[in-house]
């Protein structure tokens, strides 16, 4: 049983898929790789961490719906 690594086989295939997906998902010694690190953060001069526009479209469209239900309630 010492050399059985479950969902990835067992022996020496089994280890190499093991040791393949961790180094994908961990990173390994060298330091390339996936898991734990973040790239830096673009900084556009606003902390709302949102895209190009910062959240202006969305806005946009709540201040249009907005306008056009109060013109609607008001020509009733």
């Amino acid at each position: 049983m010492a050399n059985d690594y479950g969902y990835f086989g067992s022996g020496s295939t089994g280890y190499a898929h093991y040791k393949q997906a961790f180094d994908r998902n961990f990173g390994d010694s060298s330091g390339s790789g996936g898991g734990g690190r973040r790239p830096p953060q673009r900084n556009n001069g606003n902390n709302n961490g949102g895209g190009d526009n910062s959240g202006c479209g969305i806005l946009t469209l709540i201040g249009v719906v907005v306008v056009v239900a109060c013109i609607v309630l008001l020509s009733m």
